[in-house]
């Protein structure tokens, strides 16, 4: 299986919300199942006793089933909308993190495993022609998932609250960005990349190649099949598009020097899907990130703590890439080779402080956040990050000389709590 097969099997695993509540409903058909076996026996030795009758079974029966029925609706109704709410505060991007939380999925395969056991269990009251025959067994089963499923409820609770908090939400992207950079970083060290300094021009005989594949967003691109059909087919392929990029069908995405390639060849190095990857575009979190802080910072929000919080995070993406071999890269293969596009420092702090320093110039707690995450990283970081960072340095001083004298100190003074821990 290549890293692609693999890599779209691994995404559709984290969208497939349906598996695990699919799983629920068997797991109660089957418990049901065997539940028979165990009431049948008790029934045909004589032991089953008369602890209920079948109208009382029936009952209760009905009851948990029938009301599990409705919990569940009104429940995972409520969840739900409780979450679309919540992404909208943050970004409308954010509604797929919550989504994918296995704990919820866990929830609902539990309660659906209640209704389908006892339902299934209901039949089985005076079935086959025994009037008087009770399902001892399934009875206590169905008042054991009942209180298993209650004990469902409070995680299912504990676990929406925890992830609509806004601290859960930045901190979990956050670390999802630094964790992915590290990993691409690592891939780069096995494929013995090496940089580049700039992308070469097109040569002479170089042909254009055009995606062929389903349209979407680049959600990874395999370099080992790249780099084995360029050493097949002696040439030098240079990608035109990196992770993250939106193509259709007759999207340039490469050119190749010193043989010819078929367009669907290349494509199908290329996994494409309907929106970018939390898990494995550690630009798209840091993309997030910056949303939250500008929608915080927006005049109809006007929450300069969330983007504080938001910064936190930024800055600890910036410091994970910060000794990562950035820019594009070139794979050897043979008499040939692979050039690789990949974000340079400047696109990762332009992507981190491009819009959130404009946006915040107007914001104490702002601008102090950022002259703190400048200072630090300037002392922390090797001279080659410098530039960038200067740069955003000075746009922010020129921002803070517009506002009245008695409040530039002020705003100039750096914190990383944004106002109540100035030092």
């Amino acid at each position: 299986m290549t890293r692609l097969s693999t890599l779209r099997l691994r995404l559709w695993w984290q969208s497939a919300f349906w598996v695990i509540p699919v799983l629920g409903v068997a797991a109660g058909w089957l418990l049901d199942y065997l539940s028979v076996f165990v009431d049948e026996a008790a029934y045909e030795s004589g032991e089953q006793g008369a602890q209920f009758s079948t109208s009382a079974a029936i009952t209760l029966l009905s009851a948990v089933a029938g009301g599990m029925v409705t919990f569940t609706g009104f429940v995972f109704s409520v969840v739900l909308l409780v979450l679309q709410f919540g992404s909208t505060q943050y970004s409308p991007r954010t509604v797929s993190y919550f989504l994918r939380s296995r704990r919820i999925q866990w929830v609902l395969a539990i309660f659906l495993a209640t209704i389908v056991f006892s339902t299934f269990s209901v039949l089985e009251v005076g079935s086959a022609g025994r009037d008087e025959f009770v399902p001892v067994a399934s009875i206590i089963i169905a008042v054991w998932l009942l209180l298993i499923s209650l004990g469902a409820f409070l995680v299912l609770l504990n676990t929406v609250s925890r992830r609509i908090r806004v601290d859960t939400v930045l901190s979990d992207i956050g670390e999802k960005s630094r964790r992915q950079m590290t990993r691409r970083a690592t891939l780069a060290s096995e494929l013995r990349a090496e940089p580049v300094e700039h992308m070469p021009a097109a040569a002479a005989d170089a042909t254009l190649i055009r995606f062929a594949g389903e349209p979407g967003q680049i959600v990874a691109v395999d370099a080992k099949s790249l780099r084995r059909l360029a050493r097949r087919l002696k040439c030098q392929i240079t990608l035109l598009v990196r992770t993250g990029d939106g193509v259709s069908v007759g999207s340039h995405i490469a050119m190749v020097s010193g043989g010819r390639a078929r367009d669907r060849r290349v494509s199908r190095c290329l996994l494409t899907a309907d929106e970018r990857s939390l898990s494995y575009d550690p630009l798209y979190a840091l993309r997030i990130l910056s949303d939250v802080a500008l929608r915080a910072l927006s005049p109809g929000t006007n929450d300069p703590t969330t983007a504080v919080r938001a910064l936190d995070e930024v800055e600890g993406v910036l410091r994970a890439a910060s000794p990562l071999q950035l820019g594009p890269v070139r794979l050897p293969a043979g008499e040939g080779s692979v050039i690789l596009r990949s974000p340079t420092w400047s696109d990762i702090t332009d992507l981190a402080l491009l819009e959130v320093v404009d946006a915040g110039l107007s914001q104490f707690q702002v601008t102090r956040r950022l002259t703190a995450m400048l200072n630090d990283l300037l002392a922390d970081l090797p001279e080659q990050r410098h530039k960038a960072l200067l740069r955003y340095k000075r746009r922010l001083a020129q921002g803070i000389e517009t506002l009245p004298a008695e409040y530039q100190t002020v705003a100039h003074t750096g914190d990383r709590q944004g106002i109540g821990g100035s030092r």
